[in-house]
């Protein structure tokens, strides 16, 4: 069943300013594109290719110029916002501008559990100490800043709170970028146990084809603006778009194996 829906999408961006002739950047072209529930789908591209750009699209963050977005048949604008929330969650890029400096941590990941849910207060504290052991931080860490934390730990606590709600999908913008080799292993294979156990589906955008190979089940390459490839994960899988296949050549050193942490 598809979830979103990406029909025809152009957008871009004025450059310029006052000392220089403003133009049009054009970052996605007449994109067209269908994430599945309850799929594990990795969006592949390299630096400047507009992954990011199409993730804000997709949360309704930005409009786009022309083309649309729906979620289970609806635009964007004409669903609830509250629905929307706790159906679709995405931890971000910059994990560290994504939590409120002034508030713990532990506040933040039960964010969503306050506003979307009818969870009590002491039903939420639990759920925020079972998250925060889930992505391998420390039940004590709720009561800590941002600040005390480092950046791949802000990550993992970004992971936690789009987790909160128990979404249909997870919007992972560079999510595990910041994480050692090991630590992306044990939180690729956590997320993979979600989406078995509650059909949960993971948008997984990355520029590490390793990644890719590991946790999803399809894979769409974007280049200049355009989705170039759309396919099958299997072993042994070459790309066809010269843009493809340069990222395939630059994939990292292997993974280790399954890794499964105490």
């Amino acid at each position: 069943m598809t979830l979103i829906q990406v029909c025809d999408l152009n957008h871009g961006y004025t450059a310029g300013g006052m000392f220089s002739k403003r133009h049009r950047v054009q970052v996605l072209k007449g994109l067209n594109l269908d994430l599945h529930a309850g799929q594990s789908l990795g969006l592949l591209g390299a630096s400047g290719s507009g992954k990011s750009t199409l993730a804000r699209l997709l949360m309704g963050l930005e409009t786009p110029v022309q083309g649309t977005v729906l979620f289970e048949g609806q635009t964007l604008k004409d669903l609830n916002p509250q629905h929307f929330l706790r159906r679709v969650q995405m931890v971000f890029q910059d994990a560290i501008s994504a939590f409120n400096p002034q508030r713990s941590i532990g506040w933040s990941i039960a964010e969503p559990l306050r506003h979307l849910s009818d969870m009590n207060a002491e039903a939420i504290q639990a759920r925020v100490e079972r998250l925060l052991l889930q992505v391998k931080l420390s039940a004590s860490d709720s009561d800590k800043l941002p600040a005390q934390l480092s950046g791949g730990q802000l990550q993992r606590a970004g992971i936690a709170r789009a987790l909160a709600i128990d979404p249909q999908m997870i919007i992972l913008d560079e999510a595990l970028s910041n994480l050692d080799r090991v630590l992306q292993v044990q939180i690729l294979d956590l997320l993979a146990d979600v989406r078995r156990e509650s059909g949960t589906g993971f948008l997984l955008i990355t520029h590490d084809l390793s990644l890719v190979r590991r946790f999803c089940q399809r894979v769409v390459v974007l280049a200049d603006g355009k989705l170039v490839e759309d396919r099958e994960v299997m072993p042994g899988m070459r790309f066809e778009h010269p843009a493809a296949r340069t990222l395939q050549e630059a994939v990292l050193p292997a993974m280790p194996s399954k890794v499964r942490a105490s």
